[in-house]
């Protein structure tokens, strides 16, 4: 698939042609010539076509929506060996069902993505020490709750909770070329160890960002709604949980929070646009990402159990406050974690119904390796 790697910007429909094996530094490269970019991955060397058939979550999505929703059409190859579009007049339910549906439709060849006229941001990183982790949980929690959130400004924490050495750090963006928004306002008064925010292209804001090198990775993903009290348990679960200790044990054992947070405007954006299989719920939430690298093959399971226990944890936590989400990102998710399940009843009778119109046989249920398959649990429903 890594052929399938053109782009190409077609100005006269604001829509961009990107390959599915591609890039999106390719994409974002090709795209910056023309001054306008797409709703596309936050880590510039993640593959197209994975992070948009698991949803994709952009630094533009609460302006525009997640990357599957700003999906104008699929080019694919069915299961039957035809080559066929999804769009809003096309395979209509193909076409919803693609949209964090994975491999289990067809072979997608080519997306056509909506275009923005977006180039020049404010934004970088900034850096801060783990005891900060607290203030920096406070000033996320007063960032979501503004009743009128700025769509433009954006962000995502991480803190790496087995290294004091690197500590927490604020990818943040303000999609204009405005200096200081006070949309970060709550964040403002936290001492930085560091700071590279700045006005630059939105691609090379992106390009700043940086994955430690190491060879093993796994992740588990949640979700709940934030309030302090979610925050402050959470901060104590990831310092202090006995999981940590197990994680540490292991050659370059390390472990990473990642706080993403949902505006409502994204999930508007799914269902103004013909809807999604991912069945979200109209509030806002937080996408809590656990990132566990380490070095030998030898320690696989050992680490992703412990991730799962921490995983665990946070949930059960977020269900004594009442704020738990069931949704799972796929993006983020564990290769056990049951995510199409997290779609709810309808999401998930849907994309059956597709499947059995569009692949009959199961043939990409039962014969393609890999990725999240739809549940078993309602197979005999349509008599299989």
């Amino acid at each position: 698939m890594s052929s399938f790697n053109q782009t190409q910007y077609h100005p006269h429909r604001n829509v961009a042609t990107v390959g599915a094996g591609g890039k999106w530094l390719g994409v974002y490269n090709e795209l910056d010539r023309f001054n306008v970019t797409v709703v596309g991955g936050r880590v510039v060397d993640v593959g197209v076509g994975g992070l948009i058939l698991g949803c994709g979550l952009s630094y533009l999505s609460d302006l525009y929506g997640l990357t599957c929703d700003n999906v104008v059409n699929f080019e694919m190859v069915l299961a039957d060996g035809s080559l066929t579009n999804a769009n809003a007049n096309h395979n209509q339910d193909l076409f919803k069902a693609m949209k964090g549906g994975a491999n289990n439709f067809g072979i997608v060849t080519t997306f056509t993505l909506k275009t923005y006229a977006i180039n020049q941001v404010w934004g970088g990183i900034k850096f801060y020490s783990l005891d900060h982790l607290p203030a920096l949980f406070a000033a996320m929690q007063e960032y979501q709750s503004k009743p009128k959130k700025d769509l433009y400004a954006n962000l995502m924490l991480q803190a790496f909770t087995t290294n004091a050495s690197v500590g927490a750090v604020l990818n943040m963006v303000y999609l204009k070329p405005v200096v200081n928004a006070s949309a970060f306002a709550p964040f403002y008064s936290i001492p930085t160890t560091g700071d590279t925010t700045k006005i630059q292209s939105l691609t090379q804001m992106m390009s700043g960002q940086q994955v430690p090198p190491l060879p093993r990775w796994d992740w588990f993903a949640t979700s709940f709604r934030p309030t302090q009290s979610i925050y402050q348990k959470i901060a104590d679960i990831v310092t202090k949980a006995p999981e940590l200790a197990t994680i540490q044990s292991t050659a370059g054992g390390s472990l990473a929070i990642g706080v993403q947070p949902i505006n409502t405007n994204l999930v508007r954006f799914g269902n103004d646009r013909g809807g999604n299989s991912l069945g979200l719920k109209n509030v806002n939430q937080t996408w809590f990402v656990l990132d566990a690298g380490w070095i030998s093959s030898s320690a696989d399971a050992m680490i992703h159990n412990a991730t799962r226990a921490l995983n665990t944890r946070i949930g059960d936590a977020s269900k004594a406050e009442g704020v738990y989400e069931p949704y799972e990102f796929m993006n983020d998710a564990s290769w056990d974690q049951d995510v199409i399940s997290t779609y709810g009843v309808e999401g998930k009778r849907n994309m059956r119904q597709v499947q059995r119109k569009y692949d009959p046989n199961m043939v990409f249920q039962k014969l393609v390796p890999g990725g999240w398959k739809l549940p078993k649990d309602n197979y005999e429903e349509y008599g299989y």
